[in-house]
């Protein structure tokens, strides 16, 4: 059996401050690093076997403690990065509507081909994290880590869920959002993916959060 153990890197000051990061290589802070060691020695009771991470700073920091503590190498693969933002990145919603208002309507809109100025499209995202997953899925490796960002990981999921499905849905709408630090589980049996655990929190040492929000 095949698992997959799905992390959202940790907390960036940008989280912090509700500014989109998208593609922009920003650094985790205090509590990202400390979300990160303690991902790192929960999922070290696990038999990951082998880690890949958006080549982006905050998801590889937050994979290298696990690679430390497991005696393994972080695989870099851009096609686990952020969505693209485009005007969006390092900027906050309201700060872009007032540049360019019907960009800003157009992408809440949920137009999977919509594309703020300088960004990329939800079926970009989609197409590049379903290769990925298609060869995790027929590669070598049993037990794997992936460290990535919110959105991608929203990609995932759907492609997990839907896997199969003779009409796939482009999106799955969700009441919660993939939280720092969080670890998704899900096994590949039977020629589907099960998810075990998603959004999972519980290991970080801090205040709960709303699973739900």
């Amino acid at each position: 059996m095949k698992t997959l153990y799905l992390v959202r890197h940790g907390e960036t000051d940008h989280n912090a401050g509700g500014r989109a990061m998208g593609q922009m290589d920003v650094p985790l802070n205090a509590r990202g690093l400390e979300q990160a060691l303690q991902t790192a020695e929960f999922l070290r009771r696990y038999p990951v076997e082998h880690i890949v991470s958006s080549d982006l700073s905050r998801a590889m920091s937050t994979a290298q403690p696990l690679a430390e503590l497991l005696g393994l190498a972080v695989v870099p693969d851009k096609r686990l990065r952020e969505l693209s933002f485009g005007i969006l990145e390092g900027r906050t919603v309201a700060e872009c509507e007032v540049e360019d208002p019907d960009a800003v309507a157009r992408w809440r809109s949920g137009d999977f081909d919509a594309v703020l100025p300088g960004g990329e499209s939800r079926r970009s995202l989609m197409a590049r994290t379903r290769a990925l997953l298609d060869e995790i899925a027929a590669g070598p490796h049993a037990h794997v880590a992936l460290f990535s960002h919110g959105g991608t990981l929203n990609a995932l999921h759907t492609h997990m869920i839907e896997h199969g499905h003779p009409v796939p849905r482009e999106h799955i709408p969700r009441v919660f959002r993939f939280h720092n630090g969080s670890v998704s589980m899900s096994a590949w049996a039977d020629g589907q993916w099960r998810f075990l655990a998603v959004n999972s929190t519980f290991h970080l040492a801090e205040e709960s959060r709303q699973l739900l929000y």
